[in-house]
Parts: structure tokens; sequence; C-alpha cells
């Protein structure tokens, strides 16, 4: 899976390798697990640009793929 963010920053992977690949990046984010990170992205979305991300699932590839889905969904990422 290849997404392009709306500033152009272009992720490639799984939908995990991808919220991994982000949180790298993410400046105060080291040490999040990924459901806490994913977390933090669901609650900056709602804070900063007013959309409701509905990231769900059972695991850390399930929610990660549950964020990428609404990500896209709401505008913040498109396929690449």
């Amino acid at each position: 899976m290849k997404i392009v963010m709306s500033d152009d920053r272009v992720f490639q992977g799984t939908p995990l390798q991808i919220v991994r690949a982000m949180q790298e990046i993410s400046f105060g984010a080291e040490g999040l697990t990924a459901p806490q990170y994913i977390a933090s992205i669901v609650a900056d979305a709602q804070r900063f640009e007013g959309i409701t991300l509905a990231a769900t699932g059972t695991t850390d590839a399930e929610l990660a793929a549950s964020l990428i889905n609404e990500m896209i969904r709401t505008g913040l990422a498109r396929r690449g």
C-alpha cells in the first residue's frame, strides 16, 4: 500500500509499517505503543482538523488498517 498525506509526504508498506513510519517522524511520539500512537492521531484529527476518525480493531495491524482507511475516507490522505 502507498498513501500520500495532505502535505505530500508519501508512506509505503503495510498499514502497520505506514503507521510506524509516521510515528518515527512524529514529534513526541517516541515510546508510545501502536495503539497509543493511533489514539493520539485520532485525538489530534478531532482537535486540530475537526475530523472524527473511527479507528477500530483488536490487534495493532487491525487498528493501523482501520486508521489508514479512515484517513483516506476523510481526505487526510489519499492512495498513492
